[in-house]
C-alpha cells in the first residue's frame, strides 16, 4: 500500500470555515467597511502562526502522491505573523489603517485612516474578549519544509499578503449583497458569527 503523511501547517483560503480566526478577521473587515458590523472581537493578538495558501499546500500534496517511494513531508510557509498583523493586512484591503493600543485584555485597534464612507477615523474596530484565549494556547506555530523543497521541489507560491487579499475580497462578494438589501431598507439578519 502506497501511503505518505503530509502535515500541513494551517492552510487558507476564502473557503475556511467562519469559525477560524483567518475567516472570522477576513469577514469583519469587510463587514465592518461596508457598514454591516460595529467591532470585531477577538482573544490573544500576540499568537503567531505559520499561515499559507491552501492553493500552494493542494500542489504539496499532489507532489507527495507523485513519488515513486512514500514520504512523510512537514508543508509550511516557514514564517509566523502574528494575529495583530493578520488583523492590519486584512483590514488595510479595505482600506483602512489600524493602530493597536493598549495591552492583553484591554488592547485594541482603532482607525487612523479609512476610505470607506462606513469607518471613521478614531472608530474602534478590534476589540479582545477573554473569553477567546485558550485555555492551552501555543505562542508560536512555525514549520519546516525544508524536505518538501529539497525532494519535491515544492516552496510556496503565494505570500500571505496575496491569501489576506483573496479571502478579504471574496468576504466582500458575500456581504455586499447585504449591503445592497439594508441600503433598500431591508432588515438583515446576522446569520454569521
Amino acid at each position: 500500500m502506497y501511503a505518505c503523511n503530509g502535515i500541513l501547517f494551517n492552510h487558507e483560503s476564502p473557503i475556511r470555515g467562519e469559525t477560524f480566526v483567518t475567516r472570522k478577521i477576513t469577514r469583519a473587515a469587510a463587514k465592518i467597511s461596508l457598514g454591516l458590523q460595529d467591532k470585531l472581537w477577538l482573544g490573544n493578538l500576540d499568537a503567531k502562526r505559520d499561515w499559507g495558501h491552501a492553493r500552494d499546500y493542494v500542489d504539496a500534496m499532489w507532489r507527495m502522491l507523485q513519488q515513486p517511494e512514500p514520504e512523510d513531508f512537514v508543508i509550511a510557509t516557514g514564517i509566523t505573523t502574528p494575529v495583530r498583523e493578520f488583523c492590519r493586512m486584512a483590514f488595510r484591503t479595505v482600506g483602512v489603517e489600524l493602530e493597536f493600543r493598549g495591552e492583553g485584555a484591554d488592547e485594541k485597534a482603532v482607525v487612523l485612516a479609512s476610505q470607506s464612507a462606513a469607518v471613521k477615523p478614531g472608530q474602534e474596530v478590534i476589540a479582545i474578549d477573554p473569553r477567546y484565549f485558550r485555555p492551552a494556547e501555543v505562542d508560536l506555530l512555525i514549520g519546516d519544509a525544508t524536505k518538501a523543497k529539497e525532494k519535491l521541489g515544492w516552496v510556496a507560491k503565494h505570500s500571505l499578503e496575496e491569501l489576506v487579499h483573496d479571502m478579504v475580497q471574496s468576504d466582500l462578494k458575500l456581504f455586499q449583497r447585504e449591503e445592497y438589501l439594508k441600503n433598500g431598507g431591508f432588515a438583515i439578519r446576522n446569520q454569521y458569527e
